[in-house]
């Protein structure tokens, strides 16, 4: 569903603005349907399932991560203070372009969401929030 929504709801609004972008698809699973948004000249890459260093080669190469979730995404805390969340297409559209032009915003974004994953989703930040459980 978020790729196909990110795909022809979103992805063509960027495009009139940023023609040469492109738009990396990276997941197993990777439906017919999903297959066949990749067409040529259109920016849409099907990369599907790839290995660790792939993948890090990939946010590597790439400036703008996006994540199109519509469902499932709920119950991350204080997110929207990190990362831009957006449901409408076109404005979802517009802030990616503004934030793909912008090198010191994806500067600061990027050290935000570092930042948060540590205090989120590391080790140390999951005994954080659990260590008062162990130490009554």
């Amino acid at each position: 569903d978020a790729v196909l929504w990110f795909a022809k709801e979103i992805f063509p609004y960027i495009r009139e603005q940023l023609p040469d972008i492109k738009f990396y698809v990276v997941g197993s699973k990777v439906t017919d349907e999903i297959k066949a948004l990749e067409q040529p000249g259109n920016g849409i890459i099907i990369k599907g399932f790839v290995s660790e260093e792939e993948l890090a080669n990939l946010y590597a190469s790439c400036k703008v991560v996006v994540v199109p979730l519509r469902y499932g995404a709920e119950g991350m805390p204080q997110v929207e203070q990190v990362l831009e969340v957006e449901d409408d297409p076109k404005t979802f559209a517009d802030k990616t372009v503004a934030l793909y032009q912008d090198n010191d915003r994806c500067r600061q974004m990027c050290e935000g969401t570092q930042k948060y994953i540590r205090e989120h989703f590391s080790m140390d930040g999951a005994w954080e929030v659990i260590e008062e459980d162990f130490s009554r």
